[in-house]
């Protein structure tokens, strides 16, 4: 991929992907709704909304939720307005707000928000769609990419794969445990969300999106595909690099989640790499297991498979 400057990057291209009427197995295309909340992102948003729109997906709800941009924010969003369900540019109290303003207008069968500097792959929707519906999905995620110097993929084959219930309700899927999984690349069922009560908790400035999947695995594990969902854009602006909250913020609401002490989960983390101390782990976490979508290349599909996570 070349960079934006010679706008060569795939949502650039003048026609939109091609769907069949139904999906393969004839059923008709679950609606996806995406919530995009903005502010001030003139600069990336229409890339934003490219990605969402030039997917070309059959049954798409779009909201965008400005919180009264002073950019040019709000003339890109008009240029895209006939592809875009709802959207409104008026003062709000920041960005968690905005997505649960978004949510509240959200009808679809499967749900995700996109920050306005974040991108999707060309088949995103496709993929998932069709993935939620073969495996009866309602949390996924694939693998954490970033968009860096000139608009490069820079996915972290580093970050974790395995997720599991038991662990995200004990504080193991933090940065500073297991990891957690990437809110850009990131989707999950409507009856999940109602489950989880439909609103993101808006005392958080930063781990708001954490405190969802924590909410989340309280009903079911979150499954990982190994494939690139989404980019988030790394610059020197975006919220997550210059508030730094997200221990603070997590850890201080440890004792709300009912999280193992920080300790404690570091020391099982730690022994967990000798060989002959791990099954001691399993023994202590109940054997803890993850599921994972991969490409079976000799059969050409997707194939759900079970794994230890330690």
């Amino acid at each position: 991929m070349e960079s934006i400057a010679g706008n060569s990057l795939w949502m650039w291209q003048d026609n939109k992907n091609q769907f069949q009427p139904t999906m393969p197995d004839g059923k008709p295309w679950p609606k996806i709704s995406i919530v995009t909340p903005s502010y001030n992102q003139g600069h990336y948003i229409e890339e934003t909304i490219r990605s969402v729109i030039m997917q070309g997906y059959p049954n798409l709800e779009y909201i965008v939720i400005d919180g009264g941009s002073t950019d040019d924010t709000v003339n890109i969003i008009k240029k895209y307005e006939s592809n875009i369900t709802y959207w409104v540019s008026e003062k709000d109290n920041g960005q968690t707000h905005a997505i649960n303003k978004g949510f509240e207008k959200a009808t679809g069968d499967i749900l995700a928000y996109l920050n306005s500097d974040d991108v999707y792959m060309p088949y995103t929707f496709r993929l998932v769609a069709e993935l939620f519906a073969k495996f009866k999905l309602n949390w996924l995620t694939g693998l954490r990419s970033h968009l860096v110097d000139k608009e490069v993929i820079a996915p972290l084959p580093t970050a974790t794969t395995k997720f599991n219930s038991y662990l995200y309700q004990k504080g193991f899927h933090v940065p500073w445990v297991l990891g957690w999984n990437q809110q850009p690349s990131t989707f999950w069922s409507s009856s999940l969300f109602a489950s989880a009560g439909r609103n993101f908790d808006e005392t958080m400035q930063c781990s708001f999106d954490v405190d969802m999947w924590i909410r989340f695995s309280r009903y079911d594990d979150l499954v990982y595909v190994r494939s690139v969902l989404a980019m988030m854009r790394q610059h020197a602006d975006q919220k997550s690099r210059t508030l730094r909250l997200d221990f603070k913020e997590i850890e201080g609401a440890a004792r709300k989640y009912k999280f193992f002490p920080l300790w404690y989960r570091k020391f099982l983390k730690l022994i967990s790499k000798f060989f002959i101390l791990r099954k001691l782990v399993r023994t202590i976490l109940g054997s803890p297991k993850y599921r994972q979508i991969d490409w079976d290349p000799l059969q050409a599909e997707w194939r759900l498979v079970r794994k230890q996570v330690f």
